[in-house]
């Protein structure tokens, strides 16, 4: 089953992740969203959960980087709009 991590940026990672292409979550509250292919991102801004299937909800943050495996399958729950640099995997 594909996963989620979370863990708190570094440094270098909050510099590199300048030039990765920037998501913003808008005026959404809520979205389901089924992961094609894996992706990391590092929050900028916002805060949010995202639950999956059977895993334990993750709460995200600013300086938070998030990994998702392809085929994950969540629901994003955001309190406050996200902002998020990201990076696809191969």
């Amino acid at each position: 089953m594909a996963k989620i991590n979370r863990r708190k940026a570094t440094d270098e990672e909050k510099a590199n992740s300048q030039q990765w292409e920037v998501w913003e979550s808008g005026d959404v509250d809520r979205f389901e969203y089924q992961y094609d292919q894996s992706v990391h991102f590092i929050v900028q801004a916002g805060r949010a959960i995202i639950f999956g299937q059977d895993d334990h909800p993750v709460a995200i943050e600013p300086g938070d980087h998030v990994t998702i495996e392809k085929g994950f399958d969540g629901i994003w729950e955001i309190s406050s709009a996200i902002v998020n640099r990201y990076e696809y995997l191969t």
